[in-house]
């Protein structure tokens, strides 16, 4: 049987599948009767995980290395 792991911020809640989790509405989710209530859940935010990209530009020198010997040209 289907249950609830967490709210999003967005009020969706993750719900587990067995091996799968899959995000449903609120609404669904209170619809469907999934345990725990909807209100017992906790909140989670989307979290940064340690070392990720975050949207960062390298700097140039950074870029000519990472192509330094390859046939990549201007």
């Amino acid at each position: 049987m289907a249950f609830g792991l967490y709210v999003m911020r967005d009020g969706s809640v993750m719900v587990a599948y067995g091996q799968r989790h899959i995000p449903i509405s609120g609404a669904q989710y209170k619809a469907n009767g999934y345990k725990p209530p909807l209100e017992k859940l906790a909140v989670k935010s989307p979290a940064i995980q340690e070392g990720a990209d975050c949207g960062h530009i390298p700097h140039s020198a950074s870029i000519a290395s990472a192509f330094a010997g390859s046939s990549c040209t201007r």
